[in-house]
């Protein structure tokens, strides 16, 4: 894993021009079968259709994960909490990790909170990669059908010395873990984003 993975801020994100490609949603295990997907509670909390919406992605998102399914060593499956949220959901991310860390940082200014936040869940005052179709939140399943050891659990924690792609705060088989599925997502073209 790269040393020199770096954050985007969303001042500049904000300026980068969206076009809609007109690319559809697909359900990511029409394309890939062996995906596990797991919808995380405050989406299935929401109902059905967002459960539906939870397991969809852009078509080449979904060729994507296919190629990254295939890259693994057999009976190791590609776990998805989520592809595309819509911006009610997406909002309901940024303020459940906004409320979490407020509640951990009592001290921190509004400002030093939203920049924190922005580190794990886009704010909607960009447009957030998964409100698009094209992110998804993922990790891996072994053989016993138990996700891999990654150091931390994905929206569980926001200790970014822990999250970030490249901590050397987490255990010697996390990291190794780490570095499996961030060979396979960038060989089947994915880009990582660094702090989750």
């Amino acid at each position: 894993m790269s040393k020199n993975l770096k954050i985007i801020p969303d001042s500049k994100l904000v300026k980068i021009p969206i076009k809609d490609n007109g690319e559809p949603l697909v359900y990511i295990n029409d394309f890939v079968p062996k995906v596990v997907i797991k919808i995380p509670k405050y989406i299935k909390d929401e109902g059905e259709k967002f459960i539906k919406q939870s397991s969809k992605v852009r078509i080449s998102v979904a060729k994507m994960l296919k190629i990254a399914q295939e890259l693994l060593p057999d009976q190791y499956r590609l776990r998805i909490r989520s592809g595309y949220r819509s911006l009610m959901i997406q909002k309901k991310a940024y303020q459940r990790t906004f409320n979490k860390m407020r509640k951990n940082n009592p001290n921190w200014s509004l400002d030093k909170l939203k920049d924190e936040v922005s580190k794990f869940v886009a704010p909607l005052d960009i447009v957030p990669p998964h409100s698009t179709g094209g992110a998804v939140d993922i990790s891996i399943i072994g053989p016993n059908d138990k996700q891999l050891d990654m150091g931390t659990r994905i929206g569980q924690d926001t200790r970014l010395e822990k999250t970030r792609t490249d901590s050397n705060k987490i255990s010697s088989m996390a990291i190794k873990n780490r570095k499996l599925l961030v060979k396979i997502m960038s060989t089947a073209g994915f880009i990582n984003y660094p702090t989750e």
